[in-house]
């Protein structure tokens, strides 16, 4: 799949450390520097990688949440009235983010779970230690916000509490070489709409750009869309997570129309898919119920294509052509339309996933045959995927994490997890020594459980009024009695019963949405 949709029916991808040199018909001859080259056989179809433009990944290690009412904003189910909140959420993830041991596990376990689900681009785990000094976790997955790569910009997800409080300094921020991936309009009712009415400062004068890509935007009108898009911005979507928190998501039908870049996110699996093989058929599902608002080549762009676009990417990634970074997901079998296969492939049908031209994730022989040191592979037990491997080695590998095996973090977080009030009580005692060790400790830092000075969202004030637009979030700290035993969230949709069980049993998805997403990711 090129930058022009077009699809070679049986070719050969040839590729040179990290990009792509030729794409070619498989009856093509081979190109003179690849004479002596013999290439790899996938029995699969090839697509640009998976680009996620929202997930708070530290989170999926968490199970999905039955989610007990319908909310109407972000306030509702993310305040200091909900102990669900604050029980199952950012109680153990504070504990979790602040143990020496536990932290390095969910880096590594949230990294394996995208690669697992084809996703090769996602938004980046930030680190804080006990110095003061913030930083993004280097991994395996391509990182918006940290890509090392002048041909790639970074994109920010966050920005400073008092830009985000001031309109002028908010438009500022914006004009500023980066693209902001922030949450925006967050709910269904008025409220929430408000918090986007807000970024009209003055009449007529929005702190609106090409740099702002809004994520969610439920409550937004076809009249909002249409002033987005003519100042510029961009919208992420993530239609499980609206759903299963509101029962509404955005109303894309109207942003299409308006001429929205969509891209898409999964958000986190407290609320929504596993990863972008979910999401994509969570997307299927609300465009039919919507009159065929996409074709499944428009959702495959959202992931690709039009993600590549909204970074500012879309010279280098997001498509399988020439001079392009080899970022790569197959997927097994050749036959049917290629993108609805993609959005119909479970994480059973992922054969293999390359970023930067490194094989790392696929099917075992594959994976044998792409990796010159193959002791560097870590095969996958049968119950999580059968005949599959991971290559998680890097010669930069952050020390943070190191070598640490998926299994063995796997390990570390289903005893953490277990035993969660123990732990919070080890991490209590030990937290006020950490503070004064003279070498650097590092732990997660994890969006908004304690005040960082930063915001995921404009706060600009609300119109005839002082008081800051956007939800209210609850950073109290529970008690550790309140905390239970939890379960470590599975890798993969395909066999986890638990989840589909959970899926289907959400009250606020549309009434049979549950069950038919259940049938698609199994």
């Amino acid at each position: 799949m090129d930058g022009q949709d077009a699809v070679l029916g049986d070719g050969v991808l040839y590729i040179n450390g990290g990009s792509i040199d030729h794409v070619l018909p498989a009856s093509a001859p081979p190109p003179a520097d690849y004479l002596d080259v013999t290439p790899v056989e996938t029995a699969g179809t090839a697509y640009p990688g998976l680009i996620e433009l929202h997930n708070h990944l530290p989170y999926d290690i968490l199970q999905l949440w039955r989610v007990p009412r319908r909310f109407a904003n972000r306030s509702q189910w993310g305040s200091g009235s909900n102990p669900d909140y604050r029980r199952l959420v950012t109680g153990p993830m504070r504990i979790l983010g602040e143990d020496p041991e536990s932290m390095p596990a969910v880096a590594r376990y949230v990294e394996a779970k995208a690669l697992i689900n084809g996703t090769t681009t996602s938004q980046g785990i930030a680190l804080f230690s006990n110095s003061g000094s913030r930083r993004m976790y280097r991994g395996i997955v391509r990182n918006v916000e940290a890509t090392d790569d002048p041909e790639l910009p970074e994109a920010k997800t966050r920005i400073a509490d008092v830009e985000a409080a001031d309109a002028r300094r908010f438009l500022a921020r914006l004009q500023q070489p980066h693209r902001l991936l922030l949450h925006l309009a967050e709910g269904t009712d008025d409220r929430a709409r408000a918090h986007f009415r807000a970024l009209e400062f003055e009449p007529g004068k929005w702190a609106i750009t090409e740099n702002l890509v809004g994520i969610h935007c439920t409550p937004l009108t076809a009249e909002d869309f249409q002033i987005m898009v003519e100042h510029g911005g961009s919208m992420v979507w993530s239609p499980l997570s609206n759903l299963l928190l509101y029962g509404k998501t955005a109303d894309v039908a109207a942003a299409k129309a308006a001429g929205t870049l969509l891209g898409l996110g999964s958000d986190w699996s407290v609320s929504g898919s596993k990863g972008l093989l979910g999401e994509l058929k969570a997307a299927q599902l609300t465009s039919a119920a919507g009159g065929a608002v996409f074709t499944d080549r428009e959702l495959i762009s959202m992931a690709t294509r039009n993600a590549a676009k909204i970074l500012r990417w879309n010279q280098s990634i997001g498509s399988l052509s020439p001079g392009f970074h080899a970022d790569i997901v197959v997927v097994r079998g050749q036959d049917g339309d290629p993108y609805t296969s993609l959005v119909a492939a479970r994480d059973t049908d992922i054969s293999l996933v390359v970023i930067n031209g490194v094989a790392r994730y696929g099917m075992t022989a594959i994976m044998e045959e792409l990796t010159s040191d193959t002791t560097r592979l870590e095969r996958l037990t049968d119950h999580v995927l059968a005949d599959r491997a991971l290559n998680l080695h890097h010669p930069d590998a952050d020390p943070a994490v190191g070598d640490l095996t998926l299994a063995d973090a796997t390990q570390r977080l289903t005893d953490a997890l277990a035993d969660i009030p123990l732990l919070a009580s080890r991490v209590e005692k030990t937290r006020i020594a950490r503070r004064t060790e003279p070498t650097p400790t590092w732990r997660l830092a994890l969006d908004e459980i304690a005040p960082t000075g930063s915001e995921l969202r404009p706060r600009l004030p609300l119109p005839h009024s002082s008081l800051p637009s956007g939800p209210v979030i609850s950073t109290v700290e529970p008690a550790v009695s309140s905390l239970h035993p939890l379960t470590l969230d599975a890798l993969t949709a395909s066999t986890d019963t638990e989840f589909l069980d959970t899926l289907e049993a959400e009250s606020n998805l549309p009434d049979s949405f549950g069950a038919h997403l259940r049938d698609l990711l199994t």
